[in-house]
């Protein structure tokens, strides 16, 4: 066998060996990657910040939790990053309803039945706001101009996801009434867009509105049958006569076969964390209820949301063209154009295409793969290491003019990059990749 040969056969084994079976020994023998699906700053990134350094702090786990914030799409990106993730324990998700809204608004295909449950932690009301200077002094107020008005009041929300849900419950509470739903992202998204006026309206944890307030918008309803302690002032929706009940709860979750023994230690280092004083301290500054639970006890509280979401009806919203699409589509109307015309072009001449010639169509070729993979990347519709693979054989073969003879020279190159910058970017710089 040739060297060369036997050298690309050595490092596809090693890849292969290191991407599917990782080292083993305790677990967790290395940092956790916890997921957040939302930019920092916001309640589910102070909630997930909290637990991880009591965890640290009271040394439950012999490995730290690495927090990484991965916002966009309505909580999806974050959430199909796990859902794809090795089944190994080290990459797990902090997301609250918002796993099963973006399934009952049609963002997904996918729900909490593709990932393993860890536990619960924590429930949180909601509050619906508006900016402080805002003529609607009730919720009725704001009802009654959003149906006198429809489509006219700008709903700050994250689309899909929770706050959305809620804004389409007030809807069908109180008929006629239809509000503008504005694509916004996470708490400190939606007060911006209510601080600058470009909405009217939104909802917030009652963590996020109490750490808002005072940035210039106020409460006018809270979400449940009882106020709440920490804005006694604020009427809540019953009393409203609007029956809209939203008690938040973060849940934890890991990727679908991840075993059930790897689960429990975190579950159980969750639940040590809940009950330290440093966590319950805490929890009572940012007026969450320390309620924990795991097993059946989560299962039942996820069906009881189910049962709640799917009842929801969500009208559809505008939304901005599929740009992605629509550019792998232009691109690849495109490449058959240049297709096409370098077969016009070899019937029309009698003579082999120069170098010079060939470079031109090269570089046409070389940009239109560039944007191929830049998008399938961005999309994640295929993985870092796939792309990249495939990505370095199909320019490289364009650049040695599908010369055979270099063909394992190429596939050697093509594992290396891809393998050697996926290990560089996750494991030295820690970033999250496809």
């Amino acid at each position: 066998m040739k060297p060369l040969r036997l050298t690309l056969l050595i490092v596809v084994a090693a890849f292969a060996v290191f991407w599917r079976y990782p080292a083993q020994g305790e677990y967790p023998n290395r940092p956790i990657k916890l997921l957040v699906a939302f930019k920092p700053g916001g309640g589910s990134d102070v909630f997930a910040r909290m637990i991880e350094a009591a965890i640290d702090t009271n040394q439950l786990l012999p490995q730290s939790l690495a927090i990484v914030n991965k916002p966009g799409a309505g909580t999806t990106t974050g959430s199909r990053y796990v859902k794809n993730a090795n089944p190994d324990g080290y990459t797990i998700l902090l997301l609250h309803e918002a796993i099963l809204t973006a399934k009952y608004s049609g963002k997904v295909s996918y729900g909490p039945e593709e990932f393993e449950p860890i536990a619960g932690t924590g429930k949180q009301g909601l509050v619906i706001a508006v900016a402080d200077d805002s003529p609607h002094e009730t919720l009725i107020d704001l009802l009654t101009e959003a149906r006198d008005r429809p489509d006219k009041l700008v709903f700050s929300a994250n689309l899909g996801a929770p706050v959305h849900f809620v804004g389409s419950m007030l809807e069908q509470r109180f008929p006629g009434a239809r509000f503008r739903f504005m694509q916004s992202g996470g708490g400190p998204s939606r007060l911006t867009a209510l601080k600058g006026k470009h909405a009217d309206v939104s909802a917030f944890s009652i963590e996020e509105y109490i750490k808002f307030r005072e940035e210039g918008i106020r409460a006018i309803a809270y979400c449940d049958e009882k106020r709440h302690p920490a804005a006694p002032e604020t009427p809540t929706s019953f009393e409203q006569g609007i029956p809209v009940k939203h008690i938040n709860m973060q849940f934890w979750w890991a990727p679908k076969g991840t075993p059930k023994e790897l689960r429990d230690v975190i579950a159980n280092a969750l639940e040590q964390a809940m009950q330290t004083e440093q966590v319950r301290e805490r929890m009572a500054k940012i007026h969450c209820e320390p309620i924990f639970v795991r097993d059946e006890a989560m299962q039942l509280e996820v069906e009881a949301l189910r049962t709640a979401i799917s009842k929801v009806d969500l009208r559809a919203t505008r939304s901005l063209p599929n740009v992605p699409a629509i550019t792998v589509c232009a691109v690849g109307v495109l490449g058959c154009f240049v297709g096409l015309q370098s077969l016009r072009d070899r019937k029309l001449s009698e003579t082999r295409v120069d170098w010079a010639d060939y470079a031109v169509r090269a570089v046409v070729a070389c940009a239109i793969l560039s944007i191929v993979y830049v998008l399938a990347i961005s999309s994640e519709v295929i993985g870092f290491r796939a792309a990249t693979f495939v990505y370095v054989v199909l320019v490289g073969a364009i650049l040695t003019r599908f010369d055979r003879s270099k063909a394992e020279a190429l596939l050697l190159v093509a594992v290396l990059l891809s393998g050697g910058t996926y290990v560089l970017f996750t494991k030295v710089f820690s970033l999250i990749l496809p």
